[in-house]
């Protein structure tokens, strides 16, 4: 079994721990040093490179020895992944290949929520299927991925998606699931003993709350799916949308999240995208709401202190940093087309699941055009990564990133800095129908980091 795979990047190497679910930067030095130990016949080399890599970084010795890198028999489970070109030729401006790819499997779900990103409820024509999802897996490995997340729509309606996550499983993948959990008989038995590391669950609020945004019943079916995951050991972890509707039940869901066990709560902000973008726009936070918001967050640390409560922009806490994730940094801005990407269901390749790119009959082609990098029927993931052009809305932050963030103490240390879809977004509002991807850095993002603690300020003078 894999327990760990190092990748080559453009300077160094980054090094996943598939136990832990972790990702390590390693730099030229260590990884050179890490390069020796993997030879057979390296080990005399590598005790030349010691000290160098001891300089470099005092914490990684320590992380190898704790690993058994340093002995021969720990190589047999672990997995290193060259770069097949010159390393020269590695983009400049994102990792050699994504860390995490967010494969959308299928629109079909089990549910239709009001708040649903990307509208899921019935199949798209001409989905990838059984063949298609293996053919993911296989270009993912051989780029190296670290992290398979696996979603919909609802990925386990799918009769095959156990044979995709036995091929993930054997690859050597760290694998994660997105799921509402609503789950059947089947699915509960299979889950525990599938090879899946990490399951993230959404649930929206009380009974009443959640079942009047996600359907009746669901709310009882998570809970139960929880039930059967604690009693497991399984790493869990519950999205919650937040906004207007469900904030007083906030505390709900994080007392559920502590009763049974659950790591991690992943509080989103209600974005308008998808079915919320007919169904739920007018609930999004003011920059007001969003102070109270961040206020009770801290009020449940400090109640549920088990409990790793996360979200985007962290007004309160003087010790936030851009990323809460064990995977992606977000050291320059957000992962979506830097560190990680999603596949589609129809094998589209984009940054981010809620631009226009999720919505392959929309109207809106020059958002596609914007936000879609390639489609894997017609290209190689490989190729498509590559080739930063594809990716400016996302890489190109001279171009594409508001530049009020740019002059920002906050930006790359508490902040990404702007959202290049919010901005789209936006500009439907600011410019009708005439919108061009130019015009995105015109637009500030409404969640701004920066306006945000100007209106704390307003908040606690009241």
């Amino acid at each position: 079994m894999i327990r760990h795979v190092i990748r080559q990047e453009r300077s160094g190497g980054l090094w996943l721990i598939r136990d832990q679910g972790r990702v390590l930067s390693v730099g030229p030095a260590s990884y050179r040093y890490l390069e020796a130990l993997s030879a057979g016949d390296g080990y005399l080399l590598a005790e030349s490179l010691r000290a160098v890599a001891q300089e470099e970084d005092s914490e990684l010795l320590p992380l190898i020895e704790e690993h058994g890198l340093h002995q021969r028999a720990a190589w047999d489970a672990t997995r290193w992944v060259a770069s097949k070109i010159a390393a020269d030729q590695l983009p400049e401006d994102a990792t050699a290949a994504p860390k995490r790819i967010y494969f959308e499997m299928t629109r079909q779900c089990n549910l239709a929520c009001r708040s649903c990103f990307n509208a899921s409820r019935l199949a798209l024509a001409n989905e990838l299927g059984r063949e298609g999802a293996l053919e993911v897996n296989r270009q993912a490995w051989e780029l190296g991925v670290f992290e398979m997340r696996y979603t919909g729509g609802e990925c386990t309606t799918l009769p095959w998606f156990a044979e995709v996550i036995a091929d993930a499983y054997a690859r050597g993948f760290y694998i994660s699931m997105g799921s509402n959990g609503v789950w059947s008989e089947e699915t509960l038995e299979w889950l525990p003993g599938s090879g899946i590391h990490w399951v993230i669950v959404s649930l929206d609020g009380d009974r009443e709350t959640n079942d009047r945004v996600r359907g009746r019943g669901s709310y009882d079916s998570v809970l139960r799916g929880l039930r059967m995951l604690a009693g497991h050991s399984l790493r869990t972890r519950l999205n919650m949308v937040v906004a207007r509707h469900n904030l007083s039940a906030l505390e709900a869901v994080a007392r559920v999240a502590a009763e049974h066990g659950v790591d991690s709560l992943n509080l989103i902000p209600l974005r308008p995208y998808g079915r919320s973008l007919r169904e739920m726009v007018h609930e999004m936070f003011n920059q007001e709401d969003f102070y109270t918001f961040i206020r009770e967050v801290n009020r449940l640390r400090g109640l549920y202190p088990c409990v790793e409560f996360s979200t985007t922009i962290d007004l309160l806490d003087p010790d936030a940093r851009t990323s809460h994730d064990l995977i992606v940094e977000k050291k320059t801005t957000c992962a979506a087309g830097v560190e990680a990407c999603v596949v589609g269901p129809l094998g589209d390749v984009y940054g981010c699941s809620y631009s226009p790119a999720s919505f392959p009959d929309s109207p809106d082609q020059e958002g596609w055009q914007v936000f879609v990098a390639g489609n894997l029927r017609q290209e190689s993931l490989g190729d498509i990564w590559r080739d930063s052009r594809r990716w400016a809305v996302f890489r190109d932050l001279e171009r594409y990133k508001h530049q009020k963030c740019l002059s920002c103490g906050h930006y790359q240390v508490r902040c990404s800095g702007s959202c290049p879809i919010m901005a789209w977004h936006e500009l439907a509002h600011a410019e009708g129908s005439a919108r061009h991807g130019e015009d995105i850095a015109r637009i500030c993002d409404p969640y701004c980091f920066a306006d945000l603690l100007t209106a704390k300020g307003t908040v606690a003078r009241r």
